[in-house]
């Protein structure tokens, strides 16, 4: 009986294993990442017209990560989150304190804070597109790079 019981507790052992395998595979140490669908809505932009008080290209913590314009209007202080492709780099932005900016996106509130999605930022010198009309950051050369992938044959 108890030769028995011996070969047919391997079998169950190892079965009861293989079974139990797939219980665990989704628990890994991976950060997993999802997609938020976006909330910028086109038909809540307000158009902010001011001065530039300054850009913060570091944000405190608890605000949205990337570059900041504190802009003077007649009715206070803006605060718009304008990324950081505009700031720096290849097809980086000059935005001196005292320039005069008229800024199109929609207000919203993060962490308790009044803050200006901004759509498109006109400097004076043109109109720069900041966010697409679903509210994502464009990179400013990403126009330029598509079309010469286009002609090259896709990209690389």
């Amino acid at each position: 009986m108890r030769k028995i019981a011996g070969l047919l507790g391997l079998p169950m052992a190892l079965a009861i294993s293989l079974l139990a395998g797939p219980l665990y595979a989704n628990e890994s140490g991976a950060v997993k990442r999802t997609v938020e669908v976006s909330k910028y809505d086109v038909t809540k932009e307000v158009t902010v017209e001011g001065t530039i008080q300054s850009l913060i290209r570091k944000p405190a913590p608890g605000a949205i990560m990337g570059a900041h314009l504190m802009v003077s209007t007649a009715h206070g202080t803006v605060d718009a989150h304008i990324g950081n492709y505009l700031v720096g780099g290849k097809y980086g932005v000059p935005l001196p304190a005292g320039q005069s900016v008229k800024l199109v996106g929609m207000m919203t509130i993060f962490n308790h804070r009044d803050v200006l999605l901004v759509r498109t930022m006109d400097t004076g010198s043109g109109t720069i597109t900041v966010r697409s009309n679903h509210g994502y950051l464009v990179y400013p050369g990403a126009k330029a790079h598509l079309a010469s992938a286009s002609l090259a044959g896709g990209a690389r």
